[in-house]
């Protein structure tokens, strides 16, 4: 994740699971106010990985994730990985589109809608499987 890439003003940190890095130890920090009111309220989107298929037209920056005909996010990241031959990127969708294995739509180039299968962050290989080649 690169903040300012895969974040903006309007992101709080558990739309990108890092709730983590906010203490709950300190009586006062700045921003705290707000974000135990965003706390206290049901989440309307997240930061989600994805990947397509090799040969998917590739999303870029802003495109954007559908939910029915209403727009539910954009793609933030996105490229070609040769490591896992596959594209990965990583887009903000709405809440109940963010379960890994469900597909989103996202429209890329010239109308085109892509489904795109919503995967556990980061990308890499959590049980080592690209060692024992």
């Amino acid at each position: 994740m690169i903040i300012s890439q895969d974040t903006d003003g309007m992101t709080h940190p558990g739309e990108i699971d890092m709730g983590w890095a906010v203490s709950r130890t300190k009586p006062f920090f700045v921003g705290r106010r707000s974000v135990d009111i965003l706390e206290a309220l049901p989440q309307k989107r997240k930061l989600v990985g994805f990947t397509l298929p090799k040969a998917s037209p590739l999303p870029l920056e802003g495109h954007l994730v559908l939910k029915g005909a209403d727009i539910s996010g954009n793609v933030t990241s996105c490229e070609y990985s040769s490591t896992l031959g596959m594209i990965i990127g990583m887009a903000y969708a709405a809440f109940d589109q963010s379960t890994p294995g469900q597909q989103i739509p996202i429209r890329v180039q010239d109308g085109v809608v892509v489904q795109a299968t919503v995967v556990k962050l980061p990308f890499f290989d959590p049980e080592n499987q690209r060692q024992e080649l």
